[in-house]
């Protein structure tokens, strides 16, 4: 029975918009599913449409209750986790909170505090588009940070809350760069040199991850591994080889985007699929090799750097 660490779904959105439980759905993501693994640790991410951004603090903490309420109903199976030591004590499924895009704190920097106080533990600061905090991968803009977002990157190293750079533009990414204390991850994006995506990391961006001692995980979505028709796990694993020998095998982990997706790689339709790709990762590479990017890398950075 393999573990493993998710860094990024949108199964708590998809779950939320269409009154889907955890337990079991036709979703990419269930408990029932999960539960062929070992202690497995995914985190879940609140991401808003458009539709919601003009309420996007309550709408958030909407979710959040609906978050604790499937964990309550299913609390045999699975927990709500904060922290390193959590995760360590816990022998059940690993449920950790994220929030896709700063829209949700609006212009209050004290409602990061009240996010990290339900649970939240990384955020990243834009989606695609523009907001208070800075611009999206997907404007292409060449300016960076807002002044406010620069507060928001000094808040969340203040209390703890992981920053997380999918998603950003690459004069922010550089700005946080210049500005965090503390490591950042790229919780969903892919080797930009491999598949030139916008969404995707550059080397020099790799680099600077590897530097801050920060994580990559890396996302299932076909247009970010491949330019080519048909994409396969196979084209997952190119891209574990490329950044894993470009910065090391220990900065490697998984951010699926699973329920964020429309599409997915052939052999990895949903959870349960990540079986056959670790057998055949193990098979490749090796146990410790592959018990390093399902969980190992990820438990390490949360006890350098979550710890309550």
């Amino acid at each position: 029975m393999y573990r493993f660490a998710d860094l990024h779904c949108d199964t708590l959105t998809t779950s939320f918009e269409r009154r889907k439980t955890f337990f079991e759905n036709n979703l990419h993501i269930d408990i029932k599913r999960l539960l062929q693994y070992d202690r497995p640790i995914q985190v879940f991410a609140i991401w808003l449409i458009k539709k919601y951004y003009a309420d996007a603090f309550n709408v958030t903490n909407n979710m959040i209750d609906f978050f604790e309420k499937q964990i309550e109903q299913n609390e045999n199976y699975i927990t709500k986790v904060t922290n390193f030591e959590e995760i360590q004590k816990n022998d059940k499924i690993n449920a950790i909170l994220s929030i896709e895009g700063g829209e949700s704190i609006e212009d209050n920097l004290d409602n990061i505090d009240h996010f990290y106080n339900r649970g939240v533990r990384f955020m990243s600061l834009t989606w695609n588009y523009e907001n208070n905090i800075g611009f999206g991968a997907f404007t292409k803009s060449k300016e960076g940070l807002k002044p406010f977002g620069k507060e928001v990157v000094k808040r969340m190293n203040n209390i703890g809350m992981i920053v997380d750079v999918s998603h950003l533009n690459e004069a922010g990414f550089w700005e946080v760069c210049e500005l965090t204390k503390k490591p950042f991850v790229a919780t969903h994006s892919n080797a930009y040199n491999l598949c030139k995506h916008f969404r995707n990391l550059k080397d020099e961006q790799l680099e600077v991850i590897k530097e801050q001692k920060g994580l990559v995980g890396i996302n299932l979505c076909p247009a970010f591994l491949s330019d080519k028709k048909n994409v396969s796990d196979i084209d997952v694993l190119r891209h574990i080889d490329y950044i894993g020998t470009f910065i090391g095998e220990d900065k490697v982990c998984f951010g699926s985007d699973f329920d964020g997706i429309e599409k997915t790689p052939i052999n990895l339709e949903e959870i349960s699929k990540f079986d056959g790709l670790f057998k055949k990762i193990e098979k490749i590479y090796g146990k410790d090799f592959l018990n390093k990017i399902t969980h190992k890398n990820f438990l390490d950075f949360m006890e350098r750097n979550v710890q309550n």
